[in-house]
């Protein structure tokens, strides 16, 4: 699990890089196209992987212990209409790409992004931390 955690915070890092490297491109020039489309790929696969490796193993882990299953249910919700919120501004931008309010759009999105990855490093962390600790049974 030590291993998950350590890909897992440096598909983070590289997240954030990008959303910095963004916030200084002009995000309609093809600089910008491109890293945005970095970006989109890069969001993509990690959800996809936190979908494949993260939730269910927090999901077992919380099946015997009912603290950890009322995080979880309080996450979820938060967690999933952010996603939402993500995936509804890259099917905009790929509509779009050349949308006037794209760069608000952006900016607002970006927020939603690190706020989840704060919220992730911060809480879900220290949970997968817990787990993988031997000394946890």
């Amino acid at each position: 699990m030590s291993d998950y955690i350590q890909i897992w915070h440096k598909e983070h890092a590289k997240i954030l890089e990008t959303l910095t490297e963004l916030i200084k491109l002009d995000i309609f020039s093809r600089t910008g196209q491109m890293k945005l489309q970095e970006l989109k790929r890069a969001v993509e696969s990690h959800l996809t992987n936190e979908d494949l490796h993260l939730y269910p193993m927090l999901k077992k882990a919380a099946e015997n212990d009912i603290g950890l299953r009322r995080e979880l249910f309080l996450f979820a919700t938060d967690m999933d209409q952010i996603t939402g919120e993500i995936k509804a501004f890259f099917r905009r931008e790929e509509r779009d790409p050349m949308s006037k309010d794209l760069p608000a759009e952006f900016y607002k999105i970006s927020c939603a992004i690190r706020s989840r990855i704060s919220r992730e490093e911060n809480i879900l962390m220290k949970t997968l931390e817990k787990l993988a600790d031997p000394q946890h049974a």
